[in-house]
């Protein structure tokens, strides 16, 4: 791959590369879809500057590892696609005096219809990347600008990167960043209302049923409520640029190394100082309870076990427990739930039912 690229010049692969991020992005306006038309008009060394990039992209080992992804199919869809998204480009008029580079131009407006109809749709599985772990599982990640995420176990998110911006949405679950800063590309975590924008730092988001919890690690955080939940046009709004940063008419709230903000309902509550080694204890395969409540307790031993831990009265769930265990091995909670005077622990083939002893 790197030998048939090198033949072309640097700042065509450049600008070729640079377009097949923004299609893949997944935020193509038609203003952009007409720049990109005209400048692959402007040469065939563009056409096949952006075909070299495209294969050299299916290459890849991670671009699709359960090969879920038939690109014969999905030509075929785009020549048959009536969907105004699918552009075929005319070849210029000098290509039509040569047989054999107007069949090298209908190729190229083959894949480039693909690229224009997936890039309207979002780029071949959705809405940019999205990556997700199992009960147990954990997952790094590494993003095209050198950054990582790395997930925990039944955590989902989806990555959105282009020229202008970088955008994470954590669905579900918890996952822990360290973003490259670029000074004129932000780096942008949604997770619910809320958000997230960071500036070279390490922090830990975790998505709750009832809000977000930011940790951080290393450098600082702005975090906000999203206005209307939006995207304000498709364009993240700018905040933590300045010395008052805001996002719209809000102000978020600032969060540097060793704080936490907490954000439930419309309210963005102010950072405090936290444990951190505790707040990322997961990252070492670790469970640190700190009088956590036993329903919390069996929440967070839920998601690295496939044999779920049931708190059978309601009472009992909130009886706070305090300790560290391993998340790999379930027998160490057990163990000491068993040891205690008060609880009855009996196990099944899907479940480890906790419950007062002495009641039935």
């Amino acid at each position: 791959m790197i030998t048939r690229i090198s033949s072309f010049r640097q700042d065509a692969i450049a600008e070729a590369s640079s377009w097949f991020i923004e299609f893949r992005a997944g935020d193509v306006t038609p203003a952009i879809r007409a720049q990109f038309e005209t400048w692959l008009r402007a040469s065939p060394e563009h056409i096949q500057a952006y075909l070299e990039v495209a294969a050299g992209w299916s290459e890849l080992p991670t671009a699709d590892p359960e090969s879920r992804i038939d690109l014969e199919e999905l030509v075929a869809r785009a020549r048959q696609s009536r969907d105004d998204n699918v552009v075929r480009l005319p070849p210029p008029a000098a290509a039509r005096r040569s047989t054999a580079r107007a069949r090298w131009l209908a190729l190229a407006a083959s894949v480039v219809a693909v690229a224009l109809l997936v890039g309207a749709g979002s780029w071949l599985l959705g809405q940019g990347s999205t990556y997700s772990t199992a009960v147990g599982e954990q997952r790094t990640v590494v993003l095209a600008d050198g950054s990582t995420v790395i997930l925990n176990a039944l955590t989902t998110i989806r990555v959105r990167m282009s020229r202008r911006d970088r955008e994470i949405d954590l669905l579900r679950g918890q996952a822990f960043f360290h973003d490259v800063h670029e000074q004129n590309r932000p780096f942008i975590v949604r997770s619910g209302d809320a958000t997230v924008r960071a500036v070279g730092t390490q922090f830990d988001v975790d998505k709750k049923s009832d809000g977000m919890v930011v940790t951080v690690l290393e450098g600082r955080v702005a975090v906000a409520q999203s206005l209307n939940g939006s995207r304000q046009g498709g364009r993240t709004a700018s905040f933590l640029a300045d010395a008052q940063p805001s996002i719209g008419d809000l102000v978020p709230v600032l969060a540097s190394a060793g704080q936490q903000v907490i954000v439930v309902a419309d309210d963005v509550q102010a950072p405090k100082r936290v444990n951190v080694a505790a707040a990322t204890a997961w990252l070492h395969s670790r469970l640190v309870f700190d009088d956590t409540p036993l329903g919390k307790v069996a929440e967070q031993f839920n998601l690295y076990n496939t044999r779920r831990l049931i708190i059978m009265d309601p009472e009992l769930r909130k009886v706070g427990i305090s300790g560290v265990y391993s998340s790999a091995d379930p027998d160490s909670l057990i163990g000491f739930l068993r040891a205690q005077p008060n609880l009855q622990v009996v196990e099944t083939a899907t479940e480890i039912r906790v419950s007062e002893r002495g009641r039935k």
